[in-house]
């Protein structure tokens, strides 16, 4: 029987890396070279899937083990598999160590034609799943710190990142009067409230454009509440940033109003202020990556010469 396996240190909880971990969309999306995962039967174990490879060539798989938030093995039907080996299982496991996560994705397998399968073993089978089990964790990696971003960056975060004051209007202010709050505040749109502090409308400036392409000037002398759009789509303080973004692409906005329980407005947030958030992030990661690559630079240098000389050559 021969083996490899390869592991990875990731951050995160062990619910949320689970759950990444074994969902065939994000294998499919994460595994080198596989383009489709289908499930022919069952969940957890006994579960039965079919993998479709790049290659055109298709194999199923099936759960043999299954160990929520620890391991799951996976037997390889190995007929039509790229590689050539008779006996096939992987398994994924991951374990809690301190602050980190570790993800090992383990190969048991016999190469096929005997003698001459070490020779293939070498040159062929190793190589080819190494590769594939480094490149399929490095990119679980980013799919996890992906959703860590995600979940930290929330409507609630990025409106304390903007200023405190809400710009409203009432359904009954004039639409002169809502183009000088646009104007003067240089923002793209404004919420109309009822009485009871609710929304009742939003006011953007493709409405106006709207309403005056088709009713022209006289709609400067008219309420909000004639050209607003009525039926407004809401977020919550809650909503991570990912989810933001899917709706204001589905539904082709850029401005989305956060409220809270009791639908009273906490707050606007537009499509630039999630790109800031996203730019900060980008360069925190960067400054985290910096430190990184010079702490390591730094630890090579002082096994090579002593932690004296490393630290007088990074001075």
């Amino acid at each position: 029987m021969l083996t490899i396996e390869i592991d990875k240190r990731v951050k995160g909880d062990l619910d949320s890396i689970w759950e990444i971990l074994t969902d065939m969309k994000t294998f499919s999306e994460t595994a080198p070279d596989i383009v489709r995962v289908e499930q022919l039967s069952g969940t957890g174990l006994g579960m039965v899937r079919q993998i479709h490879h790049k290659s055109g060539r298709i194999w199923e798989e099936e759960c043999k083990e299954w160990e929520p938030l620890s391991h799951f093995t996976m037997q390889v039907k190995t007929d039509s598999y790229p590689l050539p080996i008779s006996y096939l299982r992987r398994i994924a496991s991951m374990e809690q160590k301190q602050k980190n996560v570790v993800i090992k994705i383990r190969y048991e397998y016999t190469a096929s034609y005997g003698p001459f399968g070490y020779f293939l073993n070498k040159h062929q089978i190793r190589p080819i799943l190494k590769i594939f089990s480094t490149q399929l964790l490095d990119n679980l990696a980013k799919k996890i710190h992906q959703q860590s971003i995600d979940a930290t960056i929330t409507g609630s975060t990025i409106l304390k990142s903007k200023d405190s004051a809400i710009l409203t209007i009432t359904p009954e202010t004039l639409i002169s009067d809502a183009c000088k709050i646009l104007t003067d505040k240089r923002i793209g749109c404004v919420i109309a409230l009822n009485l009871d502090g609710k929304i009742a409308g939003i006011l953007s400036e493709r409405d106006i454009v709207n309403g005056i392409s088709t009713a022209g000037q006289p709609i400067l002398n008219k309420p909000a509440t004639d050209f607003m759009t009525h039926n407004v789509i809401v977020s919550h303080p809650e909503d991570s940033m990912a989810k933001l973004m899917s709706i204001m692409i589905s539904k082709r906005i850029r401005h989305l109003p956060v409220v809270d329980d009791d639908e009273h407005l906490l707050g606007v947030i537009s499509i630039g202020d999630i790109i800031n958030a996203r730019m900060t992030e980008l360069e925190q990661e960067s400054d985290a990556m910096h430190q990184y690559i010079e702490g390591r630079k730094w630890r090579e240098v002082a096994m090579q010469i002593g932690r004296s000389a490393a630290s007088e050559e990074f001075n």
